[in-house]
């Protein structure tokens, strides 16, 4: 958990100090939100489905024995 804070407080860090960044990663969100508009209702369950896939791996990597 301190990890994933640490990570979203870097990543808000070097998007408050870099105007183009920033620029870049809204514009980046709003091609992407307007591609899933543009397909909907597909591109949503196809993203449910890829999170959902994603969670499964994220989950089954962290309770495996070591």
């Amino acid at each position: 958990m301190v990890r994933a804070v640490c990570l979203v407080g870097l990543t808000g860090g070097f998007l408050a100090i870099s105007p183009k960044l920033r620029d870049t990663v809204v514009d980046t969100f709003a091609q992407a939100a307007t591609g899933l508009e543009d397909h909907s209702p597909y591109s949503y369950v196809g993203l449910g489905i890829a999170v959902f896939i994603g969670l499964l791996f994220y989950f089954s990597r962290g309770s495996a024995p070591r």
